[in-house]
């Protein structure tokens, strides 16, 4: 089975050295070593310039020898992208077009001569057809979509596409197969094949894409599992380039009409009210851009202002103008949007650091008086109207309607008994075979899962836990590892579980149930 595994690394330019530090030592060294010793093993790098230069002034040149190293055997495909993680369909085309090519001189300057992507990563994966048009002006051959921009069904991976108004190809991440291995929800290699087995019978690829600072950062000790891919005969891990090389000929070519969208998107977020017959992009971009968010409001005021000023200064030449050019690029990056969203995502320092930044952007241009109050009376807005947020508790609010089952049902009471109790037996044997295999991190999740539901604090839960556990249990293609809870005996339960049964607690009133097909009591 052939897998593309795209891998993108990026940190804010002014990300702090001692996160910085964590990073690199926890997810960057282990798997850019693992994939120098695996031989054979490919990646996909998306790298951003920003965080190029944020490496090379904190001297972790090892890291960007590495990355030299593989691509010069080949190992590794660098791809195009935004300089400073720019939310690119926000952005005037000229942004676009600035954020892409200082990009590359960055990139050629430190990975020279092989440097030559034929691919691009827009940030978030976020695009539309301005942004597709101005990776095509770049002599790019292909760029990776959301899964969802392809339309309400999956795209076929025994097929390629192209972007029907560029020509471009157009890759779709595989959103399961890669929430499967980021989520951690497969540990191994073995636990992977046997949860993808029957997705391979029509496939002749998948395509993966997610950060990485999730493998060993994010998830300690996750890249092993990346390594352990590399290094497996079960998988052929190729670039797109090898993947082009192979099937450009070979498999049919579908055009496509990409819809505007991120990797955050859901297919409901494409219709109006719910009323599928009249779609909509309102809410493509909503986490950095939202019409009813007046921080988001404030700041893309300021942005709009800043950009306008940048773009109509006269002498283009000067020092001072080239100075606040560079700054510009800084200043848009998507982080500050982002963490303004409350939805739950939330930072009063980043929202404050990117507003500061914006307004620094101008600060020694000759520009009038006027345009400096007002950009400073905007600064000041944005703090106003976000400490406002922080102290009413407004923020807190936000956190709690965005999670996923906070104030819900507990699952105990919404679940009728006989899937409930099945549930039950499928965290017992995930919690079993963790610690079969030693990963007691694991194994202490799922039984902190038995308890909570047990005593319906599952509700506080961001990540419900059986939602984490159908990860790799719910889909098309999952295998399952119990047998149905009625087709057990009494004695082959365990006494551990038995005591999290619902409407069960005795041989006779199972083998009632069993008998009636109906719970004996309820609770």
């Amino acid at each position: 089975m052939r897998i593309v595994n795209l891998l993108h690394f990026y940190q804010p330019h002014n990300q702090q050295r001692d996160i910085l530090d964590r990073i690199v030592c926890e997810s960057y060294r282990p798997l850019l070593k693992g994939l120098l010793k695996s031989g054979g093993g490919k990646l996909v790098v998306n790298i951003t310039g920003g965080l190029v230069l944020l490496l090379v002034e904190n001297e972790y040149n090892d890291v960007l020898e590495m990355l030299v190293e593989l691509l010069e055997r080949g190992q590794i495909e660098l791809t195009g992208t935004a300089m400073y993680h720019a939310l690119l369909p926000l952005l005037p085309r000229d942004e676009i077009i600035s954020q892409i090519t200082t990009n590359e001189d960055v990139c050629k300057k430190y990975f020279h001569e092989k440097y030559r992507p034929s691919g691009f990563f827009s940030p978030e994966m976020a695009i539309n057809d301005i942004v597709i048009d101005a990776i095509a002006r770049q002599n790019y051959k292909w760029f990776c979509a959301p899964a969802v921009s392809y339309g309400s069904l999956p795209a076929r991976t025994n097929a390629l596409y192209k972007d029907k108004k560029t020509g471009l190809y157009v890759f779709f991440r595989d959103k399961g197969i890669s929430s499967l291995i980021l989520s951690a929800s497969v540990r191994s290699i073995e636990d992977f094949i046997v949860q993808t087995r029957d997705l391979k019978k029509n496939s002749e690829y998948w395509f993966n894409v997610m950060d990485a600072e999730t493998f060993g950062h994010h998830r300690i000790g996750h890249e092993k599992f990346l390594i352990q891919l590399w290094e497996s005969d079960e998988f052929e891990n190729i670039t797109i380039e090898d993947l082009l090389k192979e099937y450009e000929n070979e498999l049919p070519v579908e055009e496509v009409d990409l819809r505007p969208s991120t990797w955050t998107n859901q297919e409901q977020d494409f219709w109006l009210d719910k009323d599928q017959t009249k779609s909509t992009v309102a809410k493509s971009y909503i986490l950095w851009k939202d019409p009813e968010n007046p921080i988001h409001t404030l700041q893309w005021e300021l942005t709009d202002l800043i950009i306008k000023e940048v773009h109509n200064y006269k002498d283009k030449e000067s020092k001072k103008w080239k100075e606040a050019r560079a700054k510009l690029d800084t200043a848009v990056a998507s982080d500050q949007y982002w963490w303004a969203s409350a939805k739950p995502w939330w930072s009063l320092e980043m929202i404050e650091q990117g507003a500061y930044s914006l307004k620094d952007v101008i600060k020694d241009l000759d520009v009038s008086e006027g345009v400096i109050e007002k950009a400073n009376d905007l600064y000041r807005k944005i703090l106003d109207q976000a400490f406002n947020w922080q102290r009413s508790g407004y923020i807190r609010q936000m956190h709690l309607a965005n999670s996923g089952t906070y104030m819900k049902e507990p699952f105990k009471k919404r679940t009728p008994p006989e899937w409930f109790n099945q549930v039950m037996l499928e965290f017992e044997f995930e919690m079993n075979e963790a610690v079969l295999k030693k990963d007691f991190e694991r194994a202490i999740k799922w039984r902190d899962a038995l308890e909570k539901i047990k005593l319906r604090t599952d509700i506080y839960d961001v990540l419900h836990v059986v939602d984490e556990l159908w990860l790799g249990r719910n889909l098309p293609w999952a295998t399952p590892k119990v047998k149905p809870f009625l087709e057990h005996e009494w004695h082959e339960f365990s006494e551990y579980i038995k005591g999290y049964f619902k409407y069960v607690s005795s041989e006779e009133e199972f083998e009632e149930w069993k008998r009636t097909k109906r719970p004996p009591k309820n609770e």
